[in-house]
């Protein structure tokens, strides 16, 4: 009898070991286990940091439980040059965009009007939620000292000086901004002079275009463009292999990241309630965009589902919302999109760094913002000032740094556009920590979704691409067999005339 229940039992077991949806489960399990580490790590990163928060835990203390996410994060960004650099030379090498130009202006219309898309959005939310409250603004705002002022001009001229900078080397610590500062003019009366500074952080938008056009002049030379193309191919390889050793240590740099931040914010639950309005615009705007608009753009464009290819982004989405910057995730998105998704990494080369330039989130964020400011100060806004700011922001966000609360100083520079009091940006920087990482969600799978949508509209180019390729390979490939031929049979030759 006994036996009889352990052979049934057995034969249960077995059934649900082998049985189609175990299977399925146990493989999903195992295909997204990076996944599943970092969503654990950002639960027991929020539930560890509230748990410390009473304990007013000293600053060396708060500094070790930081220390691994900093590390982490310095990792990751000290990979992200030698990344863009690299794609970008070998995107635009090989894909010629002398013959294959449709994709560089496929990427940038779609930047373009995803963009716009975003920033009519943040204006439709502000003008039908109407966050702000001038009760906000009486009992919450600090002094700020910010930029004196910002021209919208200025924002252009200070995009082209940085698309062509005077120095690459400079490129890669400074980038060129447009300041106002105070002096004394006659009659020992104050005036605002306009002076062009530079100012620390990497000009990625001049690092980027010097890499283009560097890689597409590389991609007409023929032949003779293997062995540079070689050298950064090979580096790109490098860093891929580096950053497989790196990648595990993400679950830990991510809860210590998201445990010090929570730690050390001042007001959580107060300034939480008080701009609840404003978190809810802005995130319920970035998530209508991320499981919505976007996915519908990729159904009708693609003709398929498209939740298999956005759940695959788990990791370089979790990644970006606990680093808050979507350069600092570009070489796990990499990592995703190439070995997961199995994407053409002619696009992935090409799209994913110029992605600086694509900041859907913040182009949302900044209409919002604004909208927000203009609120609490009770400034009526006609079509013009709405237009401008639409204008200011579509433009602010594509010059945007891909760095933590970058979008953050943009408001403080587009106060001047609508003549709004700086000050009150300081009721933005106590949420900025939470709307960032959502913001930066958007960002980065803005560049996700483009890579799938640019790569389905250029399908004829990239097999007539690969076509070619093959009949190149063939060709040399002959080639080096009859020269290897000819050399062995001059050898040949040369060791039986040769005397002894």
């Amino acid at each position: 009898m006994e036996r009889q229940r352990a052979e049934s039992t057995f034969t249960i077991i077995s059934k649900v070991k082998n049985s189609p949806n175990v299977n399925t489960a146990v493989k999903w399990l195992s295909s997204n286990k990076l996944l599943i580490f970092i969503l654990v790590s950002v639960v027991f990163g929020v539930i560890l940091g509230l748990i410390l928060r009473p304990l007013n835990l000293s600053s060396d203390t708060i500094t070790l439980i930081s220390y691994p996410g900093d590390l982490f994060l310095r990792t990751l960004k000290l990979m992200v040059l030698p990344f863009i650099i690299s794609c970008l030379i070998i995107g635009a090498a090989n894909l010629d965009i002398s013959k294959n130009g449709n994709v560089a202006v496929r990427t940038i219309v779609y930047f373009v009007l995803t963009s716009v898309f975003n920033v009519c959005l943040g204006l439709t939310l502000g003008l039908l939620v109407h966050p702000g409250s001038p009760d906000l603004r009486l009992t919450n705002t600090t002094s700020f000292s910010g930029p004196k002022k910002m021209n919208v001009m200025d924002g252009f001229l200070d995009m082209g000086k940085n698309l062509l900078p005077e120095n690459l080397f400079q490129a890669t610590i400074q980038q060129t901004l447009t300041e106002y500062e105070t002096v004394m003019g006659e009659n020992n009366t104050k005036q605002l002079k306009k002076v062009v500074k530079y100012k620390d952080g990497t000009n990625t938008l001049g690092i980027i275009f010097f890499c283009l056009i560097f890689g597409t002049v590389l991609g007409t030379m023929g032949e003779r463009k293997r062995p540079v193309l070689n050298f950064f191919t090979v580096t790109y390889e490098v860093m891929q292999k580096i950053l497989t050793g790196v990648i595990w240590f993400t679950p830990i740099g991510v809860a210590s990241v998201i445990c010090g931040k929570i730690i050390t914010l001042a007001q959580l639950t107060t300034t939480l309630v008080q701009l609840s309005l404003f978190i809810a615009t802005t995130v319920g705007g970035f998530l209508f965009y991320q499981l919505i608009v976007i996915q519908i753009i990729y159904f009708v464009i693609v003709k398929k589902s498209p939740w298999p290819y956005y759940v695959s982004l788990g990791p370089a989405l979790a990644t970006a919302f606990a680093t808050a910057s979507k350069s600092a995730s570009l070489p796990i998105t990499f990592k995703v999109l190439d070995e997961k998704l199995k994407m053409n990494p002619k696009i992935t080369k090409f799209v994913l760094p110029i992605g600086t330039i694509n900041m859907d989130g913040s182009a949302l964020y900044l209409s919002v913002a604004l909208l927000f400011l203009a609120q609490i100060n009770n400034l009526q806004l006609g079509i013009g000032e709405i237009f401008t700011i639409g204008l200011a922001c579509t433009a602010a966000s594509m010059s945007s740094a891909a760095i933590p609360s970058a979008a953050i100083v943009l408001v403080v520079m587009l106060c001047s556009v609508i003549n709004l009091p700086t000050e009150d940006v300081s009721l933005l920087f106590a949420v900025d920590w939470l709307v960032d990482r959502f913001r930066t969600m958007n960002n980065l799978i803005g560049d996700c979704y483009t890579v799938a949508i640019v790569q389905h509209l250029s399908k004829e180019e990239l097999e007539q691409d690969d076509e070619k390729e093959v009949e190149e390979a063939h060709v040399n490939g002959t080639f080096v067999m009859q020269e290897q031929e000819q050399n062995a049979h001059t050898n040949h030759s040369f060791s039986t005339n040769t005397p002894v």
